[in-house]
């Protein structure tokens, strides 16, 4: 008799350890577009004004087109004086995440190498930011406060 209570106590934690892996911020992001993402990360650290970019910007500096993409928004410096910058991507269904997470960290990668040159005083922020994947999601964030981006993210990206 006893041990079946323990074996029902392991079966209840293990089913209260599954649902919270439902819980997940996975769960959360899916329903929000894009921009919704980018609105979080904004609204939890101290940006420069940002600008939206086209779509001929994202094909032309990242290499990524825009056909493979289901949504997605990119808020960068205008005046380049920073390399400030908020990117989340949706990735089509059936289209590889990794190649465009791929071309999202090459960019990320010259950016690095600009800045070094120009201004290297910016080059924490650069350091700091890393190309993160979540399902369908890529995400760059080039922030002064990477710890609150992060929180504002949630966790599950990798």
């Amino acid at each position: 008799m006893k041990l079946s209570k323990i074996a029902l106590v392991l079966c209840l934690l293990m089913l209260c350890m599954a649902l919270t892996g439902c819980g997940s911020t996975q769960a959360k992001i899916d329903g929000m577009t894009c921009a919704q993402i980018a609105e979080n990360v904004q609204a939890a650290a101290s940006f420069v004004a940002l600008t939206d970019v086209n779509e001929s910007y994202l094909e032309k500096y990242l290499w990524v087109d825009a056909e493979n993409l289901e949504d997605w928004v990119m808020r960068r410096d205008a005046t380049r004086a920073t390399p400030e910058m908020i990117l989340v991507l949706k990735v089509k269904a059936g289209v590889d995440v990794a190649e465009i997470r791929q071309a999202v960290q090459d960019y990320h990668d010259e950016q690095t190498a600009t800045y070094r040159g120009y201004q290297p005083a910016q080059m924490p922020k650069l350091e700091s930011a890393s190309v993160m994947v979540q399902g369908q999601y890529i995400v760059l964030v080039v922030s002064p406060d990477a710890a609150s981006v992060n929180a504002a993210l949630g966790s599950g990206w990798k």
